[in-house]
């Protein structure tokens, strides 16, 4: 028979002695002890716990007593504020945001909403731009006569006069007035108002800003005549076949027209200032206008056009 020999763990008696019971392991010879015992929940702070000198104690609660409705006489109906109508918005008093608000729109709505096409490519050449078409047709009552007016329907670029800026000012800022009634009554948040015409005053001006300038009467003038004297110069310089630089051909029309024969002549009484920019671009507008006959690298080098004459004389300095 297997002897069995009862242990008795005077350590694990004193460690489990809170639980009530005594730890006894049965152990059998060759096999693991088994450990039976009993399990007494106790409470280890039965009293509250001092800490300082001071019971530290929970608030009373009246949980689940606060959860409990109220007696109906304590109750009251909710009170719903109705919205307000549109007449009341409109007459409503006008805060400082308020004109700030219609101020940035009124701008905005005179540059043009075409900062918004131009991400999806829809914004043409001359653009939508209310405050410059209203210009021209204001400009049509008050100064029918006027040189800009005039310019303008040929296409170029000439400021309208105060008088005529002055009322189509006056009119888009009524109009921003006006829209920020609206925005206000359709968000109910001044504060958007403001931001939505704070974006669109600069959404609108960067696009002013990029838009390629138009020429005025005299820088269009200018050009017409740095096109025919190329077209002089051309005829006799410049021929089919072989291949230039575009520096040779700035060179040899400097030295053609001895007004242009430094890029500054702001220093003499007879001469003109012309960058090298612009004398290259008359060669590609002269290239476009004679049907392409030649064709520029990106290097600037021109194939199939070379420069009659080599450089000489004045243009030896550059």
């Amino acid at each position: 028979m297997a002897a069995v020999c009862c242990i008795a763990f005077a350590a694990s008696q004193s460690a489990l002695a809170p639980l009530g019971r005594p730890c006894i392991a049965l152990v059998a010879r060759g096999s693991q002890p088994q450990i039976r015992m009993g399990l007494q929940v106790v409470d280890l702070f039965p009293d509250p716990p001092v800490i300082g000198g001071n019971v530290v104690v929970a608030p009373p609660s009246r949980f689940p007593a606060s959860l409990e409705v109220s007696p109906a006489d304590e109750l009251r109906k909710a009170t719903l504020t109705p919205f307000p109508t549109f007449l009341e918005v409109v007459s409503s008093p006008m805060q400082p945001m308020d004109y700030a608000a219609g101020l940035l729109l009124g701008v905005a709505l005179l540059i043009g909403p075409d900062f918004l096409l131009a991400p999806a490519g829809l914004v043409a050449d001359k653009g939508i731009r209310p405050g410059y078409s209203l210009q021209g047709s204001v400009g049509a009552v008050i100064d029918p006569n006027g040189q800009w007016l005039r310019d303008r329907r040929e296409g170029l670029k000439a400021a309208a006069p105060l008088s005529v800026q002055a009322p189509v000012a006056a009119l888009f800022l009524a109009a921003g007035l006006v829209l920020e009634r609206l925005l206000v009554y359709s968000f109910e948040d001044a504060s958007f108002v403001v931001a939505i015409g704070v974006c669109s005053v600069f959404g609108g001006g960067l696009l002013e800003v990029i838009r390629e300038p138009g020429l005025t009467r005299e820088e269009r003038d200018e050009l017409e005549e740095l096109k025919s004297e190329f077209l002089i110069f051309a005829v006799e310089n410049l021929q089919r076949g072989g291949r230039c630089h575009e520096n040779d051909i700035v060179a040899s029309f400097r030295g053609f027209y001895p007004r242009y024969r430094r890029r500054d002549m702001s220093t003499t009484t007879d001469g003109v200032s012309r960058s090298d920019i612009e004398i290259a671009s008359l060669a590609r507008m002269w290239n476009k206008q004679m049907g392409y006959p030649a064709e520029r690298t990106p290097n600037g080098f021109w194939k199939g056009l070379s420069v009659a004459s080599p450089r000489g004389g004045v243009s030896d300095i550059f």
